[in-house]
C-alpha cells in the first residue's frame, strides 16, 4: 500500500497562467506529470493533476489542470505537497532537519539557532533563539541564501531591522 511522502511546499506563483513553484529539499522524490500531487487543504489531502512540470535545482515549476489563473494559484501558495509513494518521508523529518541549524547572516554574522519550523499560509517561518530572545524569520527564497546540511547552517541575507522590529 502506498503512503504519502512529503515533497515540500508551494512557495509562490509563477507567471499569469496559474503556474506555481514548489520548493523541495527531498532529492529522493521524483515528480511525474501523470501522477497527482496531493495538497494539504484544511488538514486533508486533495489530489491535483499536473498538465506541465519542470525542475530547476530544488524547485519544481508546476501548472495544474484545474488552476488557470494567477488568482487561483495564489490561493494554494503555502500549502504542503505530498505524493503517493512506497517510501515514507514525513514532513516532520524534513522540518526536523532544520531544527538546531545555526543561522548565519551575511551582514550580521551568527544570529541564532532554529528551534521550530512553523507552517503558515503564504509562507513558513523559522523560529530562532538568539541571546535568550525568540525571533521569527520568514522562510522565503529572498532571505535564505543557502543551506549547508553537513555543517547544519542556514545562510541568510536579512533586511536591516528585522530582528529589532519589536524592540
Amino acid at each position: 500500500m502506498a503512503t504519502l511522502s512529503y515533497v515540500g511546499f508551494i512557495k509562490k506563483t509563477h507567471g499569469f497562467k496559474g503556474a506555481v513553484k514548489i520548493h523541495s529539499d527531498n532529492s529522493s522524490i521524483t515528480l511525474k506529470e501523470k501522477e497527482p500531487l496531493m495538497l494539504e487543504i484544511n488538514k486533508k489531502v486533495v489530489p491535483f493533476f499536473m498538465s506541465q512540470i519542470s525542475k530547476s535545482g530544488s524547485e519544481y515549476q508546476v501548472l495544474f489542470e484545474d488552476i488557470a489563473s494567477l488568482e487561483e494559484a495564489e490561493e494554494i501558495v503555502g500549502l504542503s505537497v505530498y505524493i503517493e509513494s512506497d517510501q515514507s518521508t514525513e514532513p516532520e523529518a524534513w522540518i526536523s532537519d532544520t531544527l538546531g541549524y545555526k543561522i548565519m547572516d551575511q551582514n550580521m554574522g551568527p544570529i541564532g539557532v532554529v528551534i521550530e519550523h512553523i507552517h503558515k499560509p503564504g509562507q513558513d517561518l523559522l523560529e530562532i533563539e538568539f541571546k535568550s530572545k525568540t525571533y521569527f524569520i520568514p522562510f522565503v527564497e529572498e532571505l535564505i541564501l543557502n543551506f549547508d546540511n553537513k555543517l547544519g547552517i542556514i545562510y541568510t541575507n536579512l533586511p536591516d531591522g528585522l530582528l529589532t522590529i519589536n524592540e
